[in-house]
């Protein structure tokens, strides 16, 4: 198996098990900080959903929207402060990815993309996405420990 092809497996499954474990969450626990003071799901879910899209860009050779933070972490806006909205969003961004890199022949998986002076193989895009979308899953799985639910909802 090539680098590209084994790059989209795991983004497919990284994709999958976020999927899940928010599909686990109620709209409260999304919608809520642990503790006060911990990110809210809904706002690092925005924030793993707009990587994606740049990233799917990039694949596309295309230059990503400017991002929309400044100081500080993003917040959602309110469009996506439900459960369905934040998870639409969410699915909708892994899939357009999933497309940009599977439009990618094998074969070009190593070609250079991002901006100049940063540039990364395509592959190495996509198995930066799988990556950061799994850190902010490892948040979700905790937040629902910290509820009492100790199940695997990945399978």
């Amino acid at each position: 198996m090539g680098p590209m092809k084994a790059a989209i497996e795991s983004a497919e499954q990284a994709f999958s098990f976020y999927a899940r474990d928010m599909e686990a969450l109620s709209e409260a626990q999304i919608l809520d900080s642990a503790g006060g003071v911990a990110r809210k799901p809904v706002d690092f879910t925005y924030e793993v959903a707009l990587i994606n899209r740049r990233v799917a860009a990039r694949l596309r050779g295309e230059e990503p929207a400017p991002w929309p933070g400044g100081e500080g972490f993003l917040c959602a806006p309110s469009e996506y402060l439900t459960k369905v909205a934040i998870c639409e969003f969410m699915n909708s961004a892994c899939a357009e990815l999933l497309g940009a890199a599977k439009a990618i022949p094998e074969a070009e998986g190593d070609r250079l993309v991002g901006p100049p002076g940063k540039e990364e193989p395509a592959y190495g895009m996509v198995n930066f996405a799988s990556m950061h979308t799994m850190y902010h899953d490892a948040q979700l799985n905790f937040i629902q420990s910290l509820a009492g639910d100790g199940a695997m909802h990945w399978f």
